[in-house]
């Protein structure tokens, strides 16, 4: 039998904290870019998508509700393929999925800044869905402790349940659990904040700052492996 391809272990910058936040605060910014510059759309956050198709639908307002269905598509397809990249019979020639997501989300974003702002809505922001899904699927933990870059109520929870049992269980793990989660939902609400103001201010062109948070993260990743 063909002995199976010896797969290399997860590199600690993955999951390290500085990562972790970087990864977040561009999250919140392309949701925040989407959805104030590209027609009321999230580009990561699949549950506000949900939502607001299902309230255009009773509304019906149909048009409305198929501007949410191509970043769903998307998103689906960005978990796919990332997953995809994992497997023993493609690592044999991409030994580093993650990066290989994280270098082709970087260079969607950098084609995006330099689009027009007449750009179809249609085509960019499933584009960016696609890219934040590989993204998501990719980078996964803190630590062992796992962690959602592109969507913030797991984390939020997972914050206020560290917090509770450190204040009834005098749990000094639980408290920093909820310190950790917590500074990733500042992170993710800073990118969005960022987001909002670089959208109305640069329009398209305020990708280069997401693209910029992608780098340092990238470097971070590809130094450790060195």
């Amino acid at each position: 039998m063909t002995p199976e391809p010896i797969i290399p272990p997860i590199q600690q910058a993955d999951n390290s904290l500085s990562v972790a936040a970087l990864l977040t605060l561009s999250g919140g910014f392309l949701d925040a870019f989407s959805y104030v510059g590209h027609g009321h759309v999230f580009a990561n956050a699949m549950t506000g998508n949900i939502v607001l198709m299902g309230v255009a639908m009773a509304e019906q307002d149909w048009a409305q509700a198929l501007r949410h269905l191509p970043p769903l598509l998307a998103f689906v397809t960005g978990v796919f393929f990332a997953n995809c990249l994992r497997l023993p019979s493609v690592r044999r020639f991409l030994p580093n999925p993650a990066l290989v997501c994280l270098g082709l989300e970087i260079i969607i974003l950098s084609i995006g800044s330099m689009l027009p702002v007449s750009f179809p809505d249609a085509w960019l922001v499933p584009c960016i869905a696609l890219v934040a899904a590989m993204q998501n699927s990719s980078f996964t933990h803190i630590g062992t402790t796992p962690y959602n870059s592109v969507m913030t109520t797991g984390n939020l929870r997972r914050s206020i349940e560290g917090l509770f049992k450190g204040m009834t269980h005098s749990s000094s793990l639980a408290l920093q659990e909820a310190k950790l989660f917590g500074l990733v939902c500042v992170c993710f609400l800073l990118g969005a904040i960022i987001g909002g103001f670089a959208t109305l201010s640069l329009h398209n062109l305020a990708l280069v700052v997401p693209v910029a948070m992608l780098c340092v993260a990238f470097a971070i990743c590809l130094y450790d492996r060195q």
